[in-house]
């Protein structure tokens, strides 16, 4: 380093060029020797691109900086002095860069409001999310809201309208935006206000906002699961109910006629008690069968096996079987003119179907025609049952299937028939239902895929 004498004794050291001591970067290429070049052809400013950088010669330091070169010239627009402004951001741009790596790995998206032009600068990966295009990355306040579910967008618009007045409002909302692709995603959003000018209005509103989708479907899987845990305690207390009174009803019954018979002598009155015995044990055993096949159902130890028979036959047998308790002024037969059809279905559930469609129509048919047939429609076969007895009110079509369910209280039985019903042709990927009309009697049809 050369020295100069100092004009008061002594010596000090010979300004250095500022390219001898620093350079300054950006993309690996020294932008100082353009500045300057610039500065001397009497341009004012010499501007700094973002992510510059200085590099100090002798120690190969390094730190971002932001800022510019000022010339300062004469009266002939002559430089005579070069201004270096400048602030280091090395702390700034690590934390921003801390922050996006961590805001990369979640669903929150830092946004801020812009008063001047009414959009929202929202961080991009926001367009990204909900596959919307990103443009400049802002979005109108028109726009956005209109991507808010219609449900929502009354009430997080008064919130914002809050917030634009200067009211703070740090309450958390939740609403849902419209995706790309039409669907629905739900998020939370949480802003405030930074200042306030003299009218009282905020100088910037910031805030977030994260999807909580996920959390929002677990919320609403688990709400389902405690109303579906809810329901099977009032379901089970129910059942127990109803066992309870449509056990004791028939048993008492059974015990006090059989009481009665071993002292009555007359053998008309006899008989009579003997016929109500018979009826009530007849009952008892129909609730007994029915738990029994629930509780098979329900722990999942029904396991329906496929066989090849025919259903003319089928039905024959499940007519044949209700033959005696049939009443004197019903008539049950099979349909006339089936044809004999032999298929690959399950034979053991279909039967237990006709057979509580049997029961409960003759159960409602006080006189008439109760009549077992099938049929098919294109690719799928249709088994029925059709009576001629009081039918079903149209309100009540929808609630037959239900347990416990009974049209008429005063009928006797569980209400679990068509229930059950139900259950086994679910099992067999089969569907049941019902057409019906007050006083024109009703046909209960079972309808499966046809498997020749």
């Amino acid at each position: 380093m050369r020295r100069t004498p100092h004009p008061r004794g002594g010596d000090f050291a010979h300004p250095l060029n500022i390219s001898d001591i620093l350079s300054v970067c950006h993309d690996r290429q020294d932008l100082l020797p353009g500045i300057l070049a610039r500065l001397r052809e009497r341009h004012r400013y010499g501007d700094l691109p973002p992510w510059s950088y200085i590099r100090l010669r002798d120690s190969n330091l390094k730190f971002y900086i932001q800022g510019r070169f000022v010339g300062r010239y004469d009266r002939r627009r002559q430089l005579r002095r070069i201004v270096f402004l400048f602030r280091n951001t090395e702390e700034e741009i690590t934390r921003k860069f801390i922050l996006g790596m961590a805001l990369s790995q979640t669903k929150i998206f830092p946004w801020f409001f812009d008063l001047g032009h009414n959009r929202m600068v929202i961080d991009e990966r926001w367009f990204a999310h909900l596959g919307l295009p990103a443009g400049d990355g802002t979005i109108g306040a028109e726009d956005f809201f209109r991507l808010v579910h219609p449900e929502d967008r009354g009430r997080l618009a008064d919130a914002f309208a809050k917030q634009l007045a200067g009211e703070l409002n740090p309450d958390k909302f939740t609403y849902r935006l419209r995706r790309g692709d039409g669907t629905w995603e739900w998020f939370e959003e949480q802003s405030v206000y930074l200042g306030q000018t003299g009218d009282g209005s905020p100088c910037r509103i910031v805030g977030i906002c994260q999807s909580i989708h996920a959390h929002k479907i677990s919320e609403d899987g688990l709400r389902a699961a405690r109303d579906k845990a809810r329901e099977s305690d009032r379901l089970k207390s129910a059942f127990l109910a109803n066992m309870s009174h449509e056990i004791r009803t028939p048993l008492n019954a059974i015990v006090g006629f059989s009481r009665l018979l071993t002292t009555e002598e007359d053998p008309e009155v006899r008989k009579e008690y003997n016929d109500i015995v018979s009826l009530n044990n007849g009952l008892l055993l129909q609730i007994i069968s029915d738990v029994l096949d629930l509780s098979r159902i329900e722990s999942g130890r029904s396991d329906p096996v496929k066989s090849r028979f025919d259903l003319r036959t089928l039905c024959r047998e499940a007519v044949e079987t209700f033959r005696l308790q049939t009443p004197e002024e019903v008539v049950l037969d099979v349909e006339k003119g089936l044809p004999s059809c032999t298929v690959c279905q399950y034979r053991q559930g279909l039967m237990q179907i006709l057979a509580n469609f049997i029961r409960n129509a003759l159960k409602f048919t006080p006189k008439g025609f109760v009549t077992v047939g099938f049929e098919r429609k294109r690719d799928r076969l249709s088994l029925y049952v059709r009576d001629t007895g009081i039918g079903i009110p149209a309100e009540e079509l929808d609630k037959i299937f239900e347990r416990f369910y009974k049209v008429d209280t005063f009928t006797q039985g569980t209400g679990l028939g068509l229930s059950i019903c139900k259950s086994i042709a679910e099992q067999m990927g089969a569907q049941i239902g019902v057409d019906s009309a007050v006083g024109e009697g009703s046909c209960f049809r079972v309808e499966m895929p046809i498997a020749e």
